[in-house]
């Protein structure tokens, strides 16, 4: 699409002009956005495919089309996040986002509430915390833990023959709701041992395992709880390991080890005094998934919930007329079968509005305060998915609205909806709001206009598409 600049800038999108007005003919994609400039400087949109608003959540709350910078309001206590830059984990202050790098993407995570009821979660010597050490020592404050702090300890085997050599915490039952998912995570690193055995006792006085390869980071074959997983910190070798299972009901107390392993399926053998792992950063929470990590010494800690945070004051008009809403979610658990909602974007004062999963539906919805739209997506834990909504269009004289999806195959829609001709609005835009559990966010765009397909798959969310459209500074 062949376009004509006419500006008064020198520098103007790369392009070298003197200072009197001049034109420039460029060439741009179909569904850019350019302004005019005149002699004064004024930009006048010539493109209406512009988002009014668009906030990258990468790096910060600015809005790089419109005025609305966002703002977080919470007292910072017990957050942390993975340093995108450095790979560690670091403690994040009151009232600032958390940005982190996940699936290639740097994005904005927000969590719900959530407590580590393993209360010595960095020191794992029995003289010293809760912890049991079975046919074994530990070692304290050995290597850089995965915060880059020398707080990592190790655990030693005995010099014995035929025997397992593990640690384990003892956790009262009644600090767990009956029939909750509890996850079990642990950092550990290789040493003289490469496999690990993570484990725990439900109420009911079951167990529930895995094995994994602490050189390699994955399972090594033998599991039977009902999920569990690794994730790598940084490019270290710090991994952290978990699994998951419902903690059921019965009369006793949950359990939670570590065992070294010579191999796969293999605890039980004669230990030589000095072989071992490192360990770091224990924690047990009702929850399906593991969240960021809460540091303990002595006794429980709780994050507090960022729902609804980051927030941005609602922009006036956008959403009782026509437009487009599209935005890149990473949710951190795969669809469940309960029934429950958790809130993705909210432009009111409940999570049932701009975006929400429903959990037992396996949907994405949007929901106008009186109308719902919906697609269906049986969606999986940490994995990129571009949702849209388009609302007040046209059809034979009735006003839609229809949620679509995009998961790396261009927009897939929903069953178009009767729009009731606005949403039931609050004060803010809200992020995450009552989230049912951890999420990332990136790119949200609004549009003033209803998009066409074409226009939607144009928008991928990279830095290029995102700077194809112009602000005056």
């Amino acid at each position: 699409m062949a376009v004509k600049f006419i500006t008064s800038h020198k520098n103007f999108i790369g392009l070298s002009t003197d200072a009197k007005p001049t034109e420039v003919n460029a060439t741009v994609p179909i569904g850019s956005t350019f302004y005019e400039y005149d002699t004064k400087k004024t930009a006048r949109l010539v493109n209406e495919l512009a988002p009014v608003h668009y906030w990258p959540l990468e790096r910060d709350l600015l809005d790089q089309a419109g005025t609305t910078t966002g703002s977080v309001t919470h007292a910072g206590t017990n957050r942390t996040r993975i340093n995108p830059t450095s790979g560690l984990i670091e403690s994040v202050g009151a009232n600032v986002p958390r940005y982190e790098s996940v699936g290639g993407k740097l994005a904005t995570l927000i969590e719900p509430a959530g407590t580590n009821l393993c209360t010595d979660s960095e020191a794992f010597r029995a003289a010293i915390s809760g912890w049991l050490n079975q046919n074994g020592t530990v070692t304290d404050n050995v290597v850089a833990a995965p915060d880059g702090n020398t707080t990592a300890d190790k655990i030693v085997e005995a010099n014995d023959i035929g025997q397992s050599h593990y640690i384990r915490d003892t956790i009262a039952k009644a600090s767990f709701t009956d029939n909750a998912s509890v996850t079990f995570s642990v950092y550990l690193k290789p040493a003289e041992r490469t496999f690990a055995r993570i484990r725990f006792r439900l109420k009911d006085g079951n167990y529930r395992e895995a094995y994994f390869n602490l050189s390699t980071g994955a399972m090594s074959g033998t599991e039977d709880a009902s999920s569990y997983g690794s994730e790598q910190i940084g490019s270290s070798e710090w991994w952290r390991y978990w699994i998951t299972h419902n903690i059921g009901n019965g009369a006793n107390d949950p359990m939670f080890f570590v065992y070294l392993a010579e191999a796969d399926n293999d605890v039980i053998y004669n230990g030589d005094g000095s072989s071992g792992i490192y360990v770091w950063g224990a924690m047990v929470q009702e929850s399906p998934v593991p969240t960021s990590y809460v540091a303990t010494s002595g006794a429980t800690v709780t994050r507090a919930t960022e729902s609804g945070e980051p927030h941005f004051t609602l922009p006036a008009g956008l959403f009782d007329a026509e437009g487009t809403a599209i935005v890149w979610w990473r949710p951190g658990w795969d669809t469940q079968s309960i029934a429950a909602h958790s809130g993705i974007i909210a432009i009111s004062n409940v999570s049932t509005s701009l975006f929400y999963a429903h959990l037992s539906l396996n949907s994405i919805f949007s929901r106008d305060g009186f109308n719902s739209a919906s697609r269906s997506l049986s969606f999986s834990a940490d994995t990129w998915y571009k949702l849209i909504i388009k609302w007040g269009y046209l059809v034979e004289g009735t006003k839609k609205f229809r949620v679509g999806i995009d998961s790396e195959s261009g927009v897939s829609w929903g069953t178009e909806a009767n729009f009731d001709g606005s949403y039931t609005l609050g004060a803010n835009i809200r992020l995450g709001y009552t989230p049912f559990s951890r999420m990332h966010l990136r790119q949200l765009y609004l549009f003033p206009k209803v998009l066409s397909d074409d226009q939607i798959n144009n928008w991928d969310g990279t830095k290029q598409n995102s700077t194809n459209w112009i602000r005056e500074s």
